[in-house]
């Protein structure tokens, strides 16, 4: 093979690697009341949105990597002075 056909074979996989992976969203899923829902959350920002059939892409209220558990007073690591 030419130095000039390995030259551009290796541009169009670095293209591939750059323009296809990794992309933008990443797909993960939900289950409320039995029923699966697909979520895209999206990578830089953590935003997420559910697909509702009958509404399309909706947006979650919270971002998906945020900690949303329940707190109470007792494992706050504030000290009252």
């Amino acid at each position: 093979m030419s130095r000039f056909l390995r030259l551009l074979v290796l541009v169009v996989a670095l293209a591939v690697v750059a323009w296809v992976w990794p992309s933008r969203w990443r797909y993960d899923h939900i289950t409320v009341d039995h029923e699966t829902y697909v979520v895209r959350i999206d990578r830089l920002t953590g935003h997420a949105d559910i697909l509702v059939p009958e509404l399309g892409w909706t947006p979650a209220e919270e971002p998906w990597d945020s900690n949303t558990g329940p707190q109470d007073d007792k494992n706050t690591d504030t000290e009252l002075l």
